[in-house]
């Protein structure tokens, strides 16, 4: 556990980060069981150990802090451009009264109640997509089934044509890269043009509901800024285009993950087959067992000791989300996928914790929730043909092709 720094203790070991971007989850745990810190490059620390997680975010404001948004640029290596504009200003990297206030603007929107009432629009959206899909060959469960369920809610929630989803969720998925713990300088240019085409295309869509309302989110939320504007029309801009990120990759790459970890053990699919009342637990336990978010990324405000290592304020803290929901101490047999765990804690740690979780929360449980239902009900012989691999140990995690075959 972390207590204010008072003696000198030993330095934690130094892992390459390159180690973990493949197959992280057994050099985690083998990392996890001897030290409760290591070290990723000058004063970047990882806690790996669920004790030290669950306390560091709980410290928030008090010896620990989100990063601002142009420190999360700098710490991974952001180059100046549109993205590193859009990550400064989006409210997961800002405190206090400028993550109040951006956060703000989407509260009544993704109030529980009202993502609770969009429940059958949900599962209306998965039954024609489950529907669509093929009969009799094999095809990429990704894109034809998880890539589609959130991006038409996204899109049907905001107000954008559903038709233009397989568009924007391109530009989504090359932006969502620069959420890395090493940012791919490589694919910078990609990134960039990406990045810039979603910010105009979401910078349009606001700009006409300037001039003609609608009955829709974007609407609401530009009219309430006209009369309110406590942000900049870039800063909303910047707001809409993360909430489209996070409202379209993260549940795409957890809803492939769901799936094919109840097909690859045959018991867990027919369970939930008869008994529909496990795919809550099901949900929780997929989003514990491989994790979209690798980590959180904090500060020390202060000087910290974590599992023995004095820490320095200023230190950057990378929370092992991936590591400290395998921990032993944390979770039964943890590395034992269970649909009928009964150790979650009443706040899964996937959504993270405080002022900071997760805003979308309810509407991606609910998403995988029904399309998993809507699986279940007009395609129960669906079969895995390759199985997906989740790659990488922080940020948004990616995911490799799925293949299943129908009928």
């Amino acid at each position: 556990m972390t207590t204010p720094a008072t003696t000198v203790t030993p330095r934690p070991p130094h892992v390459d980060p390159a180690l973990l971007r493949e197959d992280p989850l057994a050099p985690l745990a083998a990392l996890r069981r001897d030290h409760g810190v290591i070290a990723m490059g000058p004063n970047v620390y990882m806690a790996l150990r669920a004790g030290d997680v669950l306390d560091l975010l709980a410290r928030q404001g008090r010896g620990t802090r989100q990063a601002e948004g142009h420190e999360y640029v700098r710490i991974s290596g952001v180059p100046e451009g549109v993205t590193a504009r859009l990550l400064t200003d989006f409210m997961l990297f800002a405190n206090d009264r400028g993550h109040r206030t951006k956060r703000g603007l989407f509260a009544r929107s993704f109030a529980h109640r009202r993502i609770a009432a969009e429940r059958p629009r949900i599962r209306a959206v998965a039954n024609r997509i489950v529907g669509d899909l093929p009969r009799g060959a094999g095809f990429d469960f990704t894109d034809l089934m998880s890539a589609r369920v959130p991006a038409h809610m996204i899109a049907a929630l905001l107000g954008l044509p559903p038709s233009e989803a397989p568009v924007f969720t391109q530009w989504v998925y090359q932006v969502s890269r620069a959420v890395s713990p090493v940012y791919p300088v490589e694919d910078h240019a990609d990134i960039e043009r990406a990045c810039s085409a979603l910010c105009a295309y979401v910078e349009a869509h606001l700009r006409a509901r300037l001039s003609r309302p609608q009955d829709d989110m974007l609407s609401e939320l530009v009219t309430n800024w006209k009369q309110d504007p406590t942000v900049t029309f870039e800063v909303l801009v910047h707001q809409v285009v993360g909430l489209v990120i996070a409202g379209s990759d993260t549940t795409r790459a957890s809803f492939s993950m769901l799936v094919a970890l109840l097909l690859r053990t045959p018991g867990n699919w027919e369970a939930v087959r008869a008994d529909r009342g496990l795919i809550p637990g099901a949900v929780a336990e997929a989003l514990r067992y491989e994790p979209v978010a690798g980590n959180l990324t904090l500060l020390a405000t202060e000087d910290l000791q974590v599992s023995g290592h004095d820490l320095p304020a200023g230190s950057v803290l990378r929370l092992s989300l991936l590591s400290a929901m395998r921990d032993p101490a944390m979770y039964a047999d943890p590395d034992r996928f269970d649909i009928t765990r009964t150790d979650h804690p009443r706040l899964h740690l996937a959504f993270g914790m405080g002022a900071h979780r997760c805003i979308g929360e309810m509407l991606a449980r609910i998403e995988m929730e029904e399309g998993l239902a809507a699986l279940l009900d007009a395609a129960p012989q669906i079969t895995l043909e390759r199985t997906p691999r989740m790659l990488g140990f922080g940020g948004i995690r990616q995911i490799t092709a799925m293949q299943v075959r129908i009928g």
